[in-house]
């Protein structure tokens, strides 16, 4: 965990010089059940907890007593790729935001979620720490929700999104049979933010379009998205309340040229965030917290706190 208070960016740094302390055994990722890898710049150990029917209820429990204290909310989705996609010869870029909010909105309305990737953390970008349900030794803790909506063989998706997905370990029909219901999954969590109250919260994604699209749909009960961007971003602060920020649109647009035009992995790099001994599966638990450090870095030690006030709601792609 970070110091309190955060520390210089030098000696906020300083933990990753020298030779990489060697980690415990490193057990591969299974679809199914915790998974827990070394964070090599604390003295902790990391554990990812998947998430199924069978814990959701518990682990949604743990997330909201811990909220208090731990407001930054960072998500990451995974889903079955896109099937509404710009007009022949044209890229992303080259829509208007308008434009590319209504293929957000298409392939959202039409897709199931897949994977929700959710980290917590404090002001200083202090993880939760919890006991461990096997060891009773204390663990900082993510989560990685499975859901059960997606049908491989009834619903649209793009093959080849859903190969690489199975390439990563996902098990669609296991995920079938025991995942999360997004509409139990919305049941809770409606509930958890509700009884916060006045909290504030600050959500946080990179790249965020999909994955605050997706939230907005499962908290709507399903419903279809709104019609236009203004619409979906006020239907965001209404449904999560509290402050949304995209660690991506912060990155691109912070005048450093190093991460302008690059992924997730290439961000995290060139901020100096440390990478896992083994690289972990390309999955939202993964990148959920991958997009915390980073947002951590950009507001704590590369944007000031008027910069980063003025990122709010601003979300990649959309803008």
């Amino acid at each position: 965990m970070f110091p309190y208070p955060p520390p210089p960016y030098a000696a906020f740094m300083a933990p990753f010089a020298g030779p990489p302390r060697l980690p415990p055994p490193y057990a591969a990722f299974p679809y199914f059940g915790a998974v827990r890898h070394p964070a090599p710049y604390v003295q902790a150990v990391m554990q990812l907890q998947s998430v199924t029917a069978a814990n959701f209820d518990a682990e949604l429990d743990l997330v909201a007593a811990l909220l208090p204290r731990h407001p930054y909310i960072v998500v990451d989705t995974e889903y079955p790729g896109t099937v509404h996609r710009p007009p022949a010869g044209a890229r992303d870029a080259d829509l208007s935001p308008d434009d590319r909010y209504a293929l957000v909105r298409a392939n959202v309305d039409e897709l199931p979620i897949v994977q929700l990737g959710l980290t917590l953390c404090d002001t200083h970008g202090n993880l939760p720490v919890v006991v461990d349900y096997e060891t009773g030794h204390h663990v900082e803790r993510a989560w990685e929700f499975n859901f059960s909506d997606f049908d491989v063989s009834r619903h649209r998706h793009a093959p080849a999104s859903v190969e690489f997905l199975r390439s990563q370990g996902i098990d669609f029909d296991r995920a079938r049979e025991c995942g999360v219901s997004s509409a139990a999954f919305k049941d809770k969590l409606a509930g958890i933010l509700s009884a916060l109250g006045g909290n504030e919260l600050t959500w946080v994604a990179f790249g965020g379009a999909y994955d605050l699209a997706y939230l907005v749909k499962m908290l709507g009960g399903g419903q279809p998205l709104p019609e236009t961007r203004a619409e979906f971003m006020a239907r965001v602060r209404a449904l999560l309340g509290g402050r949304v920020f995209d660690a991506k649109y912060m990155a691109e647009n912070c005048g450093r040229g190093d991460l302008r035009g690059v992924g997730l992995r290439s961000v995290a790099a060139n901020l100096g965030v440390p990478r896992p001994i083994v690289e972990p599966p390309c999955l939202a638990g993964p990148k959920s917290l991958t997009a915390c450090r980073i947002h951590t870095v950009m507001r704590l030690h590369v944007l000031s706190q008027d910069d980063v006030a003025a990122y709010e709601g601003l979300i990649d792609g959309l803008q």
